[in-house]
């Protein structure tokens, strides 16, 4: 299987996780999702653009597409993770904190977008753990999902590099 392959078949896992969440839990169980599940969603689709870019650029041969790639994958699984852990703080914690309003509220005042306004003001409460598989919520395993799509990623373009390395031909 080609390596173009691989990028292309691990950027369908993101997009599977968001049609678990949109066509399961928010059509069969009733959930409505949270400012912070948005944000996660909005996240996924970031890994999946990456693994599809990485998939038409690290291929070409540069050794450069290849860092930047594992750069960017570090960058989004970091925010993933962070955006993540802040919803299970806020899960774990419900009444040290007021909720989700205050973050929704300040990222729509920096992005002054509808459809940034639309997205991030449901009616979901970030707060109450609705689900549970196997007793972790919904953003512990999208937590557990943002490790291994960033773990993934880096072993994919470490893979692309060694190879780009072996397929050179010394100058002499």
């Amino acid at each position: 299987m080609s390596p173009r392959m691989i990028y292309f078949i691990l950027g369908l896992l993101p997009l599977a996780a968001i049609a678990y969440a949109k066509f399961y839990l928010e059509d069969i169980q009733l959930l409505e999702p949270c400012p912070y599940c948005m944000l996660q969603r909005g996240i996924l689709l970031l890994f999946t653009a990456l693994f599809w870019l990485s998939g038409l650029f690290v291929q070409r041969g540069s050794r450069f597409f290849a860092s930047l790639s594992s750069l960017l994958f570090i960058i989004v699984g970091a925010v993933g993770l962070f955006v993540a852990g802040k919803h299970i703080y806020l899960q774990l914690n419900p009444a040290d904190t007021l909720g989700c309003t205050q973050t929704t509220l300040a990222i729509t005042e920096v992005f002054d977008y509808q459809i940034v306004k639309d997205l991030l003001l449901t009616g979901g409460d970030c707060s109450t753990i609705d689900w549970t598989f196997l007793g972790l919520s919904i953003p512990m395993w999208t937590a557990i999902l943002f490790l291994l799509l960033t773990i993934l990623g880096l072993l994919m373009n470490r893979y692309m590099r060694h190879s780009i390395d072996r397929n050179r031909r010394p100058y002499y």
